[in-house]
């Protein structure tokens, strides 16, 4: 009998990532849960051999249908949703999974809570906040279950925040000057996390269960990443700092993050991934391949 892990929003970055990675490590047949299972996106991990399924997060008899004979669970929650709140994603498809039986859950890309951290001082910084929420329902819920926080997405760079200039490229951040974070190359490391959790948590349970564990390449700051970039490609990479007025959740994300580390006990990369088997990529490598490539499309 097939061993089957859902994978919610699985034509994300992050969702593709552990699809792509459980059809390679073969322990597990992934379930592709999405909006739209005619999208190209949906199609395209089909043709892989992937089963793929629709549901929404404020269909509860839907979550229940991809969950149904599920062993593990990847969760992915989508933050600024006009129809469900986050909050309510993560619970409904918890719920669904406690009720079907499901016997270990990964919540992707967790935050720490502003709100708690600061101790009540920062109060609109829901992106965080409801995902930490989330995780605390989830270690509640009695199902064994670990957590992932990823840091600033390499990715970030394909969108207009990287553009071309006269000489070189502008990277434009809202990241604070001198404000060193953790950076992430999530399509090609949160696949090799959820499979080496997925594959090891009925050996390694203790190293797992209830853990928050960080995917992370390198902390540096804009500037140190944007030096990396521009050895491996050859060109200037000016850093352009972008004004964040009128922005709430973004004037007090990064005013909390500049008084509090938000993950002060965690190395990056995480050795207890490391020790885990996962070895996550190098932002050299990421300008070197991915970046590169993209460059010249």
């Amino acid at each position: 009998m097939s061993r089957i892990a859902t994978v919610f929003v699985a034509t994300g970055l992050q969702g593709t990532s552990a699809i792509h990675a459980l059809l390679k490590d073969g322990t597990f047949k992934p379930r592709a849960v999405t909006r739209n299972a005619s999208s190209d996106s949906a199609l395209a991990l089909a043709a892989l051999g992937c089963e793929v399924v629709e549901a929404t997060f404020e269909d509860k008899e839907a979550i229940k249908r991809a969950v149904a004979g599920a062993e593990c669970v990847f969760l992915v929650t989508l933050p600024f949703q006009d129809d469900v709140p986050e909050y309510t994603q993560g619970v409904n498809v918890i719920e669904a999974s406690k009720e079907a039986g499901v016997k270990f859950m990964r919540s992707g890309s967790t935050l720490p809570g502003l709100k708690d951290i600061s101790q009540g001082k920062y109060t609109k910084g829901a992106l965080f906040d409801d995902k930490a929420d989330i995780q605390k329902y989830l270690e509640a819920s009695g199902i064994a279950c670990a957590s992932i926080c990823p840091g600033s997405f390499v990715e970030n760079v394909f969108t207009c925040t990287f553009e071309k200039a006269d000489t070189g490229y502008v990277f434009s951040t809202r990241e604070p000057l001198g404000y060193s974070y953790s950076w992430t190359w999530i399509s090609r490391d949160m696949g090799l996390a959820v499979t080496a959790l997925f594959t090891k948590y009925t050996t390694r349970l203790p190293e797992i269960n209830k853990k928050t564990f960080a995917l992370g390449s390198q902390r540096m700051t804009a500037e140190e990443f944007a030096a990396a970039l521009s050895r491996c490609l050859g060109e200037p990479i000016q850093v352009k700092h972008l004004d964040n007025s009128g922005i709430d959740v973004a004037i007090e994300m990064y005013a909390c993050v500049m008084e509090h580390d938000l993950s002060p006990w965690i190395d990056v990369p995480d050795q207890r991934l490391e020790a885990l088997g996962v070895r996550v990529g190098a932002i050299e490598d990421f300008a070197r391949t991915t970046l590169k490539e993209h460059l010249k499309a």
